[in-house]
């Protein structure tokens, strides 16, 4: 499988801090990585959320590489601004 490059010339054009969007890609990226174990077990254990859908054979085994990654995932919603932050206020 090729290594594709991450445009991060791209991430400096539209974040005003770096190590900001570093800490909130990281923290999507986890959110994603759960997510996608959360389904996985799911498929592993046969337990189907979505009647609609009828498996013809059971799940054995589900390829984890062919799942997007989750940092690349993360780093594409910030791009495109679908990530929104806030400050929690200490006080």
């Amino acid at each position: 499988m090729p290594v594709k490059a991450f445009p991060f010339e791209n991430l400096d054009e539209k974040i005003e801090n770096v190590f900001e969007a570093v800490i909130i890609a990281a923290r999507r990226a986890r959110q994603i990585n759960d997510e996608q174990m959360i389904h996985v077990r799911t498929l592993m254990e046969g337990e189907d959320t979505d009647e609609d859908i009828v498996q013809e054979e059971p799940v054995d085994f589900v390829e984890l590489d062919k799942l997007p990654k989750p940092v690349a995932s993360a780093l594409t919603e910030l791009l495109d601004q679908k990530l929104t932050h806030e400050y929690v206020d200490k006080e």
